[in-house]
C-alpha cells in the first residue's frame, strides 16, 4: 500500500506542478497584487495538510504466529529449500 499512496501523492504533485504556473499568471494578468499568488498556493496547501492532518493512523498489527516471531516456526533462509 506504500507504494500506491507514493503513487498517488506524486500524481496529485505533478497535477500542481502543471497547474500552478498558468493560474498564477493568470492573477498577474488579471492586475492583482503578487500577494493573491500567495494566497493562491497557500489556500491548497492548508486544505492538503488538513487532509492528512484527518487519516487515521494504521492499527499496530499482531505479527501471526509462525511467521518469524519469537515462538515461530520459521526455519533460518539458508535451511529453505
Amino acid at each position: 500500500m506504500g507504494a500506491t499512496a507514493m503513487g498517488w501523492t506524486l500524481g496529485f504533485g505533478r497535477i500542481g506542478s502543471m497547474l500552478a504556473p498558468p493560474l498564477l499568471g493568470l492573477i498577474i494578468g488579471a492586475g492583482l497584487a503578487f500577494q493573491w499568488n500567495f494566497y493562491a498556493l497557500a489556500v491548497p496547501g492548508v486544505i492538503g495538510a488538513l487532509l492528512v492532518g484527518l487519516v487515521p493512523r494504521a492499527p499496530e498489527a499482531k505479527e501471526p504466529a509462525g511467521h518469524g516471531g519469537a515462538g515461530g516456526t520459521t526455519r533460518p533462509f539458508a535451511e529453505q529449500t
